[in-house]
């Protein structure tokens, strides 16, 4: 039987990938909470409150399960669900054809997201 040990990088390496989700939980659900609200409406997400309120829960939720080290698979893949979530109601990056640099930004966006959505394939 193979016993697994986390290496201090290992470590550091999953409190960070849980402090992107934790920390801009902090921030989206207090500061920007309507701002993300309205942008979904006006995307015509149905019930807009309610998906930001259980994409919240589901961010939390997936990043606290990361840094405690609990469950860490399931924590991981609630956070892939949530950032493939996000990434396609607020980074339509295609839909964006009067601003290249908003265009630019929006592409990113997708990119750092496949990024971090291969963080929590490696933290599986």
């Amino acid at each position: 039987m193979m016993v697994e040990t986390e290496t201090t990088l290992h470590l550091i390496g999953r409190l960070l990938v849980a402090f992107l989700f934790l920390g801009t939980l902090a921030t989206n659900a207090t500061m920007k909470f309507e701002q993300h609200r309205a942008r979904m409406e006006a995307y015509g997400i149905p019930m807009p409150k309610l998906a930001l309120i259980v994409g919240f829960a589901m961010q939390g939720v997936g990043g606290l399960m990361i840094a405690f080290d609990w469950h860490r698979q399931i924590g991981a893949w609630i956070c892939i669900v949530f950032i493939v979530a996000a990434t396609a109601i607020f980074h339509r990056w295609w839909t964006v054809t009067n601003d290249p640099l908003r265009r630019h930004l929006h592409l990113s966006f997708v990119f750092v997201n496949c990024a971090v959505v291969g963080a929590l394939l490696l933290l599986m």
